[in-house]
Parts: structure tokens; sequence; C-alpha cells
């Protein structure tokens, strides 16, 4: 049990992390699910009370594998240099990262005992929980966290999280200071990426093919196995005992084991849901809900996430060059019928690339009121302002001989291509020719990356502010530089408000930076947002309590926090 104290040491903050919880009014939110099936297959129930219909509360026993389908295979298991999502989900069993995010939104300290930061945000001194080891019995030490940042800062492609720090320092044997030239007052949220987390020195030296032929972190499930194109499992890590206050189970986790299994076509993973040995799987494609809605022994938990589809308009191309052609993209699509073709209904309609429900969103009403909300009628005196004519409406209008033509890429992916397929048409229908190709992910990125495209559909985004709209707008981000700026804009005004939102020691500043660089985007129009997919986890009925599986709007750490709370 931790013990922190607030105190005043060298001018910095301390920050109490059990002081904090009781200020925030944070209780426990885990729930204990039970009825997955042993080793065996046997449903092992013993000491719970669950009805498995009705999803009520239970009273798990430990044991039995709980196989998770995934449509997607990892290629690599080490954390460093992993960024695909079943390598994360994987990983994220084995590894942990410094601070999590907990049930109000905000970074905690999970493997540091202290934390402090400086009055500008330039030195952060972590003092680390003792005890914590590793799964080849090796302690997680000053030493083995410096090597662990320096080593992701070398080797992963999100090395951008922790790149600005001046230095990683052990400044103690459970103390570690990190210096920054600039303020750098994200750094906690940072440090809730798993990617973040930490690897053993001894297990990455002594290994032939790390990554591939072991993983070890402090998490609370181990390596066990890999069968190639076919199932990873990972067993109980026995001696962890070190889970965050706000999850009901402390540890070790209540599975056995987690089975991983690839089941690559979108039918097989949803016969293995409905029918076969699957017990859970976010995998599930979202246009399948009902089949497994109607199933007798499959449910599912939905929830709102904060992944934002949307068009991403080149800012650097005639005529999307012009902000009044982009607002009248965004005035022509009918966010509702795309999101009922696209997702089957998954999904709700956004007005600002960041979803109200996202940490620092603006509110909906402060989205509409700022953005272009459906309207035929806007959209067409736009063009005819700017003189794109035509003489009847659906008429393709132009302007000095030349004709209102887009080209518009949308991904292989059915969501993506069914967006683009029902956005064309209305685009048409207030006299944009938008012509769609729908391209593999490799013709695709290189076409984007060539700025061939006028607007092509995307998905891409984070859970709160900062972290949804840097990777999409900021300038030095843009796409013909290797970026994920597809809309290639260029904006000094958003850089700056981007870079007060994340280095200014003042939160409020931030805030108000953050929340300015919004408005603009909603003024300048370089995306079209339409929608937020629902987070959709298909679990068998055997498994119980999965409706209050968390009680967080868009389950973060979810991934992690069923490894300790799934009962057998």
């Amino acid at each position: 049990m931790r013990t922190n104290t607030m105190t005043d040491n060298d001018s910095r903050d301390r920050i109490s992390r059990r002081r904090y919880l009781e200020t925030i009014g944070v209780t426990g939110t885990g729930v204990a699910l039970a009825g997955c099936t042993s080793g065996s297959g046997t449903p092992t129930t013993e000491g719970s009370d669950t009805d498995s219909e009705s999803g009520g509360g239970s009273t798990p026993s430990a044991g039995g594998t709980f196989v998770i389908g995934s449509s997607s295979k990892a290629s690599t298991l080490d954390l460093h240099k992993a960024t695909r999502r079943p390598e994360q989900t994987i990983l994220s069993a084995i590894h942990e990262p410094m601070f999590r995010i907990n049930p109000e939104l905000e970074p905690e300290a999970h493997l540091a005992s202290d934390w402090s930061m400086n009055d500008d945000a330039t030195e952060y001194v972590f003092t680390l929980e003792e005890g914590i080891t590793f799964h080849n019995g090796d302690e997680l030490d000053a030493e083995e966290v410096v090597w662990s940042w320096e080593r992701f800062v070398e080797n992963s492609p999100q090395s951008y999280l922790l790149s600005p720090a001046d230095s990683f320092e052990a400044t103690g044997d459970y103390e570690v200071t990190v210096s920054f030239n600039d303020p750098y007052p994200l750094l906690p949220r940072y440090l809730t990426n798993p990617l973040t987390g930490f690897v053993s020195r001894s297990a990455v030296e002594d290994a032939e093919n790390y990554g591939q032929d072991i993983a070890v972190g402090t998490g609370p499930y181990t390596w066990e196995s890999w069968e190639r194109g076919t199932a990873i499992t990972v067993s109980r890590y026995e001696e962890y005992d070190w889970a965050p206050d706000f999850v009901s189970n402390q540890g070790p986790g209540y599975p056995e084991e987690f089975r991983f299994e690839h089941h690559p076509e979108a039918t097989t993973l949803l016969n293995e849901l409905t029918d076969g040995g699957v017990h859970g799987s976010s995998y599930i494609t979202l246009t399948d809900t009902g089949e497994v809605e109607s199933s007798s022994d499959a449910s599912l938990v939905r929830k709102e996430y904060t992944r934002p589809g949307f068009l991403a308009i080149n800012t650097q191309k005639e005529p999307t060059d012009n902000v009044n052609v982009r607002r009248a993209i965004n005035h022509a699509v009918n966010k509702q019928p795309v999101i009922e073709a696209a997702l089957g209904g998954e999904g709700y309609p956004i007005w600002s690339i960041v979803p109200e429900i996202a940490v620092n969103g603006l509110s909906e009403d402060r989205a509409k009121e700022l953005g272009e909300q459906y309207s035929q009628s806007k959209a067409r005196e736009l063009l005819e302002q700017e003189g794109w004519t035509n003489s009847s409406e659906g008429e393709t209008r132009t302007k000095n001989g030349e004709e209102l033509t887009l080209t518009f890429y949308a991904f292989t992916i059915p969501r993506y291509a069914q967006m683009g397929e029902v956005i064309a048409p209305m685009l048409g229908e207030v006299g944009i020719n938008a012509e769609l190709e729908v391209l593999e992910a490799g013709t695709l990125y290189n076409n984007l990356e060539s700025g061939n495209h006028h607007i092509t559909t995307m998905a891409y985004g984070g859970n709160w502010a900062v972290n949804a709209t840097e990777p999409i707008l900021l300038g030095e981000n843009t796409a013909t530089e290797g970026g994920t700026n597809y809309s290639l804009w260029q904006n000094d005004e958003f850089d700056e408000l981007l870079n007060r939102a994340k280095t200014s020691p003042d939160e409020a500043t931030r805030e108000e930076a953050i929340t300015e660089a919004q408005e603009l985007i909603l003024e300048e129009a370089p995306v079209t947002p339409i929608c937020a997919f629902n987070k959709i986890y298909g679990y068998k009925n055997e498994v119980a309590g999965m409706d209050n599986w968390t009680e967080h709007d868009w389950w973060p750490d979810q991934e992690w926090m069923n490894r300790l709370e799934l009962g057998l």
C-alpha cells in the first residue's frame, strides 16, 4: 500500500497519488467477470452467484484460459518497435507504463510512488515503487527505467513522445530525473502510452531475437508461446500485486492464461465468437453487430469512442485550396446516412474533428455553432460565391470553362470504402464531381504522400484534443514530408496554438490554447468531421458482468484492465 505525503522539495510541486485520488473522489471501478471456460473447455463459475443472461455481479474463481479473437496478427512483441493495435493488445498484458489513465480520465502514477515537476515543467523526478519485478526476476530500478526510455527514443516509431527530453538520469537507486530544455507539462499524460513501458535489459541482451523469441515486462501476464500465424499465449504472473487502486483486483490476474487467436476472415471470427471457442473480441466488424446480438450465445458491450472518421481535404491543390470550397464540402455531407451505410449505425455524428467526449474537446453546441452543418443550399451558395456555377441542381459546376471535378480516394477497408461511396453522390448533388477511387493501402498512401488527392476518407485521432489534432493537422506533419497531415494544411497560428497547448506550464493557458486551435480548424475547414466510431466488444454470454465492465466513457486501458478483472 502506498503512503505518499504532500511535501515541498526544491521548489517542486509534489503530487501525492493517494491524496489526489481522495480529492477527486475516485473509488474502485473494476468489475469481476465470471463464467469463462477452463482450459478443458468446461465452464467454471465456482463461487459465482451470477446470472449469465443478466450480466450481473460475480465473485470470480481464478483459473482457465480466456480466448481473445483478432482479425489481425502481431508481427513483433518488442514493445519499443511495435506500433499496431494487435501487438499493443498483447503487449499491454506483458508490459506497463509509468502512468495509467484513471476513472477521471487523468494520468495517475502507477509504477511510481511519488513524482514531482518543477515550476516551469522542465524537470521531473520520479520515485519508483520498490519491489516491482520483471518476469525474469530482475527488479525495476532507476537504471532499468533510464535504459528502457533511452531504448524507446532510439527505436520506437512513437519516440516523439519522449525525444524532446534532454536527459534521463538515475539520480538514486529508485529515483529517475528527466530534464527538458523547454517546458514539457504533458509528460505524465504521454507516459500513459503503453509503448513507453519497460522491458528487461538482461532479457533483451540475452535473447537472440527479442520480440520474436521472448518478451519480458512487469505486467500481469508473461510470455508463454507464439504459434506463428495461429495464436499467442500469455500466462498469469503470480507475483503481480501492484495494480492501481482504482482496479478492484490488485493482482494477480484471474484467468490462468490469455490466448490471442488470429482469425483473419470476419465470418470466421464471428462464428468463433457465437458458436466456437472465442470468448471475447474487439474486432467484430461493425456491420456484424446485429449477428452477434441475434445469437443466443453471445452479446455486445458498446460505447461511444473518440476515434473520428473524416475527410482530409487537400488545402494545397486547386480548387480545394479555397476555404469556401472546403466549407461547401462540409455543408454537402449528411452525416447520419454515412454512419448507417459505412458503420451499420455503429457510430455517432461529430461536428468537430475532436469529439466532445475527448479530453478538452469542444462542446457539441459550440462545434455546431462554429462548424458547417448539413445544408445543401449553403453549399451551393458558397460555390456560387467563388464563381462555380451550373444551370440545374446536380449538374457539375464549371468556372472559366473548367469543371469542378475532385480526385477522391478511399481505403479498401469496407467502412472507409463505403464512406466514400455514400459521400461522393452527396457532393454530386451540389455540383461537385467527386471521382472516387478505392485503393489498397500501398497505392493509397503513395498517392496521398504525393499530394495527388483533393479529398480522402480517413480515421485518425486520439482521446484528448492535443494528440487528436497534432498528427493530422500540425504543419510539420504533412504527408508529403512523411507525416499523417493528409490535408497538407500549413497554418502558423494553429501551430503556435498547439505548441502553447503542449508547453505552457499553466493548465488554464493550455486549455484556452487547445480550444482556440479547435475553433480555428472549424473556421478554416481543412477537414470534414463526419462521425466517431462506437467501441465494440463481443463476448460469450457465459462471461458475465460485461455491461459494467468499466465506468469510463471510452474504455481507456480496456485491454489491460480485463486481464485483471476477468474471473474464470
